[in-house]
């Protein structure tokens, strides 16, 4: 069976969104959710109502999202499983978590929790817990985070699912730096900089490479830590990711003192909108002439 207009419709609006094209990609989303409506199709609705609430999300429209993922959340709570209502579920809690509605958030992941379990989806229940112990973490409890952190990696490697277990090890990668251990927080940045590889994620990559890059600096291991930054903006620049490769030249002008860099960084800060970054780099740039 062939496409419909109302998926036809659907891949046209997930391309203007890979191009930068948000205002276009909104619309193609509704138009999408309606013609997948007026087929009697409503998981299709679903899906581009789902979709519509991340550009939404994305963009700061955070209202509008919501309305987005409720709707979506209906119409799988009627047609769906229940891993289609946890997904939609732990939108929602990302959102209220946004919004600092920590309660609600939480609320949200338990709900989202509980139907990944019955599913016996190991995938969806380390996502859970990796987003339970961003919460954690942010309100002090460290030793909460960091067995979250550890039961979302033993779902990701239960699941084999090697991106999710590249972001756990990169959120206790993060956890160990705080907490003044950075032997671990390296090896985990390492082991998550090798299977974001693996599983073809330029930016997770790169995110990982600036982090360890960072970890190598603040312990004095210059060399290693220029090669990791490196590869951080190389990865950065192929993946079109101007505040990360910013970030990249950022690190790297302060290890090296290099002005270039610097000012380097403060231009892809200002046409990525970073002022405040912008700003910092060129303070930083100047102290250099």
């Amino acid at each position: 069976m062939g496409k419909t207009l109302a998926d036809t419709t659907l891949d046209e609006a997930e391309k203007m969104w890979l191009s930068g094209a948000l205002p276009q990609a909104r619309e193609a989303f509704r138009r999408a959710r309606l013609l997948y409506r007026e087929a009697g199709d409503p998981l299709g609705e679903a899906a581009a109502l789902t979709q519509l609430g991340d550009i939404e999300a994305e963009t700061g429209h955070l209202g509008a999202a919501r309305e987005a993922y409720v709707d979506a959340r209906g119409i799988h709570a009627r047609d769906g499983d229940q891993r289609d209502q946890a997904g939609i579920l732990v939108r929602l809690g990302m959102l209220a978590h946004r919004q600092g509605n920590n309660d609600e958030a939480t609320s949200c992941y338990e709900s989202a929790r509980a139907l990944y379990d019955s599913a016996s989806d190991h995938s969806g229940l380390g996502h859970v817990a990796k987003r339970l112990g961003h919460l954690e973490r942010e309100a002090g409890r460290q030793d909460k985070a960091l067995d979250l952190y550890r039961e979302a990696l033993n779902q990701y490697r239960r699941a084999h699912d090697t991106l999710g277990e590249a972001n756990a090890l990169k959120s206790l990668g993060g956890l160990y730096r705080g907490l003044g251990q950075p032997d671990r927080a390296r090896a985990d940045y390492e082991r998550a900089v090798e299977l974001y590889a693996e599983s073809g994620d330029l930016l997770g990559q790169a995110a990982a490479a600036l982090a360890l890059g960072r970890v190598l600096t603040e312990t004095g291991e210059t060399v290693e830590a220029r090669v990791a930054l490196e590869k951080s903006h190389h990865l950065y620049a192929s993946a079109g990711g101007l505040r990360g490769e910013g970030e990249a030249l950022l690190e790297l002008g302060r290890l090296g003192h290099s002005r270039h860099h610097l000012e380097r960084a403060a231009d892809l800060f200002g046409r990525s909108g970073a002022v405040e970054l912008k700003d910092e780099a060129l303070r930083e740039a100047e102290k250099l002439r």
